[in-house]
């Protein structure tokens, strides 16, 4: 039973709603008492009446401040003055010419369960056992002591022990209960945490293969396109430092374009690669490219790498300034990305040309890649080619965007990304 409440707070909160319960049920008693005590006073003049009434508002304002503050001398005060009284009332209504033949009577019950229904100090189910069972045993003690005293018979209180019973049964299915509860919320805990561990793993594992794909790939692709003859020195350093990248302890870490181009790479940033890529459009002016690049602005860096490496020529349009719209981490998983799209095209379309569109709306940023080489039918793509479903779907899917194919053969290919503005 935990009423909907975190498990770290449904605890104490059904404990004091307990005990709150509890307080009310004896203020009752004890209203009682103060109500019968003054009406026999009042009406028939018996100054027991008047005591009990008197005895019962005392004990009622004393719980009130075991109720307000529940601290352990509070409660063993109530006890003490609720035994105290029920002393007195024993001696009182118990002595000789009573109507009462024993102390298990309505007049001693009340005060009897008032006082068991102390709550007390503490939270939990054992606590308020004990208390309730401390209040029940000191109440028939002081009912013994006083029928003792004027030689009356004393007899269990029949109400009392109800009382007592109930209040156990109830504590002790409430332990019961939130142990249990307690016990499922280990095992889905558990659970949840297992699952966070697998998709944590899983997505290790996509950036792990990811990385190799596109590092391993792009070289093999620009080694083969380089031809015979001595690897260019640019494309060496490429090399050597992606190794580094892969064997190190830093492969699964996202780094921003400018990272890249300032320290993990020493490649050239946007203007050397659009150039040695052979890109067409609209030109930046160096100065303006370089400020820009300076100030943060971000560019398909590892796209026009990788299409320079593969002696693609690339051909680009829209505003490339929306990558702006997107987080680092967004914007290097869509770079990564549509580098791949072009390694996928300069190995396997059979051109040496492709279209880059960049565009920004909807809240979405969309890049299209597209050539007009073979083309092909991505239902007879084998299981185990993991570009188009892990270096680049995967990627995307994992920034909340999508991939959209088409390509038929002998007319082209066009792959458009789409992810969501900011992020990361």
């Amino acid at each position: 039973m935990t009423l909907g409440l975190p498990g770290h707070l449904a605890r104490d909160s059904l404990s004091r709603s307990l005990v709150h319960a509890g307080h009310c049920a004896a203020w009752v008693c004890l209203g009682v008492t103060a109500v019968v005590g003054a009406s026999s006073g009042a009406v028939d003049g018996d100054p027991v009446g008047w005591l009990r009434a008197i005895i019962a508002v005392g004990l009622a304002l004393l719980l009130g401040l075991v109720a307000r503050y529940p601290t352990v001398t509070l409660t063993l005060l109530y006890l003490a003055a609720g035994s105290a009284a029920i002393l007195g009332l024993a001696m009182v209504v118990m002595e000789a010419g009573s109507r009462f033949e024993n102390t298990n009577n309505l007049v001693l019950a009340l005060p009897m369960t008032a006082l068991l229904l102390v709550g007390g100090a503490g939270s939990g189910s054992a606590i308020a056992i004990t208390w309730a069972a401390f209040g029940y045993a000191l109440g028939e003690a002081a009912a013994f002591l006083g029928s003792t005293l004027v030689g009356s018979e004393w007899a269990p209180n029949a109400a009392a022990a109800t009382a007592l019973t109930l209040v156990v049964l109830i504590r002790a299915l409430d332990g019961i209960s939130r142990r249990s509860d307690q016990r499922r919320k280990t095992g889905l805990h558990r659970a949840s945490q297992q699952t966070r561990e697998l998709a944590i793993r899983h997505d290790y594992e996509l950036r792990a293969t990811a990385r190799l794909h596109d590092t391993a790939l792009s070289h093999l692709v620009a080694i083969a396109a380089a031809g015979s003859g001595p690897v260019d020195e640019r494309l060496r350093i490429g090399i050597r430092q992606d190794l580094g990248l892969i064997v190190g302890r830093d492969w699964a870490v996202d780094h921003t374009p400018l990272e890249v181009g300032r320290g993990r790479h020493d490649r050239p940033l946007a203007l050397g690669g659009r150039r040695a890529a052979g890109i067409d459009g609209r030109m930046p002016d160096p100065a303006g490219s370089a400020a820009a690049v300076g100030a943060g602005a971000r560019t398909f860096e590892a796209a026009y790498t990788a299409a320079a490496n593969a002696g693609l020529r690339l051909r680009v349009t829209g505003d490339e300034s929306a990558l702006a719209a997107l987080g680092p981490t967004r914007a290097e998983a869509l770079d990564a990305a549509v580098a791949q799209c072009l390694v996928n095209v300069a190995r396997h379309a059979g051109v040496d040309e492709a279209e880059l569109a960049v565009g920004l709306g909807g809240g979405e940023v969309t890049v299209a890649v597209m050539d007009s080489g073979a083309g092909f039918d991505e239902r007879e793509v084998p299981e185990d080619r993991i570009g188009l479903r892990t270096s680049i779907r995967a990627r995307i899917e994992n920034e909340g965007g999508a991939v959209r194919l088409w390509s038929t053969k002998g007319i082209g290919t066009t792959i458009v990304l789409t992810v969501p503005e900011g992020g990361e």
